[in-house]
């Protein structure tokens, strides 16, 4: 599915994979399908954080579509090194570990 390493595309079902692709375009920089197919290239989809239920320490993600540019900068965290969870990369990105 996607050249970047991911480990929420390891459980994303289809009907999330549907609901993320509906609107044909990237979630962050907003290239759309037909765009990235002249490229040769298509949308990935990655999980972003919803909501965090602090008793039981469950993150509730949504499934958005990402372009391959977006999605892997969506992994990379503060060293600009990659990692395949997303949401340990934007915390450490933002300094939350």
């Amino acid at each position: 599915m996607s050249r970047t390493e991911c480990n929420y595309q390891k459980k994303v079902t289809v009907e999330e994979l549907s609901t993320a692709l509906g609107d044909a375009r990237c979630h962050r920089c907003g290239i759309t399908t037909p765009e990235l197919a002249k490229k040769g290239d298509l949308l990935e989809v990655c999980g972003e954080e919803f909501s965090y239920d602090i008793a039981t320490g469950e993150r509730v993600l949504t499934p958005i579509a990402l372009c391959p540019d977006c999605h892997r900068k969506n992994h990379l965290d503060s060293k600009r090194q990659h990692n395949p969870c997303q949401i340990k990369a934007r915390a450490d990105r933002e300094g939350l570990t």
